[in-house]
């Protein structure tokens, strides 16, 4: 079975984001990686390289708008809290304001669920509108509860 580092090592190195990334949280239940790449990829090809880094995990993708997203996003939660102390309250629409506010600011942004036998992953990628670098990446990896 594959470790939390080593699923978002693969994400980090897919995306050439693994020079100067760091962990934001980072416990037995979770591990949150934020990096940056100089890598530019196409805005059209967002999509397409985030189901390939899907399959390559061996991943099931979780629709945006289902359910599991509103469980995977509470069991995430609580190993967020049980890392900080001063955590707030996650919710299903956190995804959505976050794309909203970056693109707000002249990014395109794009994201995927996946669910992988022991964890869930969810993986999101933004750059200029423009395609200018960098490629910013963010990879969480979290215990699955199901």
């Amino acid at each position: 079975m594959k470790k939390t580092y080593e699923i978002a090592g693969e994400v980090m190195g897919f995306f050439d984001a693994f020079k100067g990334s760091r962990p934001a949280i980072n416990n037995e239940s979770i591990l949150i990686v934020r990096g940056r790449s100089r890598k530019v990829i196409p805005i059209d090809e967002f999509e397409s390289k985030l189901n390939e880094i899907g399959e390559i995990l061996g991943g099931k993708e979780v629709v945006d708008d289902s359910d599991k997203i509103t469980d995977i996003l509470k069991s995430g939660d609580k190993h967020i809290k049980a890392a900080e102390a001063n955590a707030v309250d996650v919710d299903d629409h956190g995804f959505i304001r976050m794309k909203e506010e970056l693109e707000s600011m002249g990014l395109v942004v794009a994201y995927k669920v996946f669910e992988l036998p022991s964890f869930d992953v969810v993986i999101a990628i933004w750059e200029d509108k423009n395609e200018i670098p960098p490629l910013y990446v963010e990879v969480t990896v979290s215990e699955s509860e199901a």
